[in-house]
């Protein structure tokens, strides 16, 4: 029989009726309040596999048709990026025509071996991700449609890369020296931990004297987490001069305007931050080469050797789950050896007095 069961925010129903799977999103937020809404989705759609109702037609949408309907539901949300829709314009240059009845599990998996064979797991995930995305949301709006399972590759790219503190130092210093405009962003990027987007949604009156209070919607479970992030002493500085700007954006591009988007703001300040990585000798390129994200590690990575321990990390970094903070458990300095040093407290005795030869 089909049950319930939450995924990424929403109740799905999920499970097998007379031999055909079902695998469908009610689009129903999986709150207590919209429980019984979702159940009568269930039992709809129980009684069309029953009366042979559902699933008895020809799919004929292809995965272009599927782009489509999916674009327009994330334009309804506000939650279409530019960064999407460049991946769904790739992902459509070769799948725009193809069948959803013909995307099979051995279809993606072929496509993707000989396909994407030169890039990263970690950017083959990103893109089959949305695949998924699609195909999923097509299932929910497309009557009799399952959709095939994806293999998504084994990643493991969580990075580490972070300056220390007296390369953190030497880059805002080249940042205030080169880049005058743009030294809050890097100084509030590295001394808060925020993400790039979190930056860029900042307003005066998240500002207090001692503190930025950071406000971040959680898709999973449509709630707001707020925390509070005590203010380096630069950050005290910047603080003062945000509290005053009510209407001008906080963090603008050059010029003083708004960005157009996330994308373009990652894009000007990632070049900034090579070009001073290359200047003043650090990575530049490769694997170890500094990313705006990576100054949210650096953060982490400082505040730790302050002697945050992991639980400080998570509400600092705003982790939902702790499994997200274990990342950065290196950067914490160990008690291991005191602890140890003290195990037995005895007098000391010289090796000496013993014949350790015997």
């Amino acid at each position: 029989m089909l049950k319930l069961k939450r995924k990424s925010g929403y109740w799905h129903v999920e499970g097998v009726v007379l031999g055909q799977r079902v695998r469908q999103s009610t689009r129903l937020p999986d709150t207590p309040h919209y429980r019984s809404l979702a159940e009568k989705e269930r039992l709809k759609i129980e009684m069309q596999i029953i009366d042979g109702r559902k699933g008895g037609h020809q799919i004929t949408e292809t995965f272009g048709d599927a782009v489509r309907l999916y674009r327009e539901w994330k334009q309804l949300e506000k939650r279409l990026t530019l960064k999407q829709e460049r991946k769904l314009d790739k992902l459509c240059e070769f799948w725009e025509d193809v069948k959803l009845r013909d995307i099979t599990t051995s279809a993606v998996t072929s496509y993707v071996t000989h396909t994407w064979k030169g890039l990263e797991p970690g950017s083959i995930k990103r893109y089959l991700n949305d695949f998924r995305a699609v195909l999923n949301h097509a299932a929910s709006v497309i009557d009799g449609y399952t959709p095939c399972k994806i293999q998504m590759p084994i990643v493991k790219d969580q990075r580490d890369v972070h300056f220390d503190e007296d390369e953190a130092n030497l880059f805002l210093e080249w940042v205030q020296n080169n880049e005058p405009t743009y030294y809050p962003h890097f100084v509030t990027l590295i001394d808060t931990g925020v993400r790039l987007n979190e930056l860029l949604s900042l307003k005066a009156g998240n500002f207090a004297k001692d503190v930025v209070r950071v406000r971040r919607r959680l898709v999973r479970s449509g709630k707001t987490q707020t925390r509070d992030i005590p203010l380096t002493e630069a950050m005290e500085a910047i603080s003062k001069a945000m509290r005053v700007k009510v209407d001008a954006p906080l963090y603008p591009a050059h010029g003083g305007r708004a960005w157009k988007s996330a994308d373009s703001a990652s894009a000007t300040l990632n070049n900034i931050l090579k070009r001073a990585c290359k200047e003043l000798g650090f990575a530049s390129d490769g694997k170890d080469a500094m990313r705006v994200h990576d100054l949210r590690h650096t953060f982490a990575y400082l505040t730790a050797k302050a002697g945050a321990d992991l639980g400080d990390l998570q509400y600092l970094m705003g982790h939902e789950d702790i499994s997200q903070t274990m990342r950065y458990r290196g950067f914490i300095q160990s008690r291991a050896r005191t602890f140890v040093r003290s195990l037995r407290c005895v007098n000391a005795v010289s090796w000496h007095e013993f014949d350790i030869s015997a």
